[in-house]
């Protein structure tokens, strides 16, 4: 896959703040089996699922992941994007005002992390750069800098947004288990009176835990060339045993989440049912790699050049997302974290 198959051009319009109400966004419905596009709102859900329907979700919750730095005198920031062992760091680095910073490390450079006020509070050495088309670099330090971004940093939000909104705004009903830099933004519209519609609808919820690393990098040349960042998960023994039931009985499984496709299509045993597991998945979807396990999908609108796309054509046909892509930029959809969301569903 070429980056020009992740080109949609299309003119969208991006949330810029959180919704009024969590469930009150617009929903997107894409069926695959008759390319029939409908537009509902997030509420509509319940009337869009079947009874037996499995619904997976990520009961990650998001944590501060931007702390101030500095090396070789220069001033920028990090986005924590994943810890690798016990003090070994995979961060982005961009600029204080937020921009994308492709500027270099050398090998062994020392990086000073800072509070607000520029003061030091622990140092890292950087041990390799992720991959030659990232920002991404794997740091070493003696302290533990998810404490230290837990008291002096936070939480990673992006320069379309009017405000920095406060970290309860990227917490999900489903968030337990803090670890994601990130919002698992497919479960935020999700609201307490919505799951009580839903089970008495008949639809059933299990967890997984993937942690979120930074967004999905843009796709630069060839799909073969894209970094893959590693993303730790784990699949419960209970989630497990519940899906495997749902499929025996012919029942969808719907993830909600992109993060929950990819734990969910990592860990599979050779009749295509979920292993009770947890590790590093570096496990990426498209039309040449299709979901064996996963039904449908409930997501974010996503951008162009980015693996999230690709995800979507596993699942339906690149004609399919544009065409429902151009009809929600006509229906003025919003992208990004705190915008509309859609199902993907056969």
């Amino acid at each position: 896959m070429k980056a020009s198959e992740l080109n949609l051009s299309l003119p969208f319009s991006v949330a810029t703040k959180p919704p009024a109400t969590r469930d009150g966004v617009k929903l997107l419905v894409i069926h695959t089996g008759s390319s029939l596009v409908q537009h509902r709102h997030f509420q509509d859900l319940v009337e869009e699922v079947l009874p037996g329907d499995l619904l997976v979700v990520n009961d990650s919750q998001m944590i501060p992941g931007r702390v101030k730095a500095c090396s070789r005198g220069q001033d920028f920031v990090l986005h924590l994007a994943g810890r690798l062992s016990a003090n070994r760091f995979l961060v982005e680095r961009r600029s204080r005002a937020g921009e994308p910073d492709w500027s270099h490390f050398s090998l062994d450079d020392l990086i000073t992390v800072v509070d607000d006020h520029d003061s030091p509070i622990s140092q890292g050495t950087v041990r390799q750069h992720f991959h030659p088309h990232s920002r991404l670099w794997i740091v070493e330090s003696e302290d533990d800098w998810y404490r230290i971004s837990a008291e002096h940093g936070r939480v990673i939000h992006y320069q379309y947004l009017d405000a920095e909104p406060p970290l309860e705004e990227y917490r999900t009903l489903f968030g337990s288990r803090p670890g994601s830099v990130e919002m698992p933004s497919a479960s935020r519209p999700f609201t307490g009176a919505l799951m009580t519609q839903l089970r008495e609808r008949g639809v059933e919820v299990a967890p997984i835990t993937l942690h979120t690393t930074v967004s999905s990098h843009e796709v630069v040349g060839e799909w073969e060339e894209h970094p893959i960042l590693p993303e730790w998960f784990q699949i419960p023994r209970l989630t497990a045993r519940r899906i495997a039931h749902a499929k025996k009985e012919s029942h969808r499984i719907i993830a909600v989440g992109t993060t929950v496709v990819r734990a969910l299509e990592t860990a599979l045993d050779h009749n295509g049912y979920p292993i009770a597991q947890s590790g590093w998945t570096t496990r990426i979807l498209s039309p040449d790699q299709p979901p064996a396990l996963v039904d449908g999908l409930i997501t974010g609108l996503h951008d162009n050049f980015t693996s999230h796309l690709a995800l979507l054509y596993s699942f339906a046909s690149r004609d399919l997302v544009r065409s429902a892509y151009e009809e929600a930029a006509a229906h003025g959809y919003l992208w990004h974290e705190f915008g509309d969301l859609s199902l993907i569903c056969p």
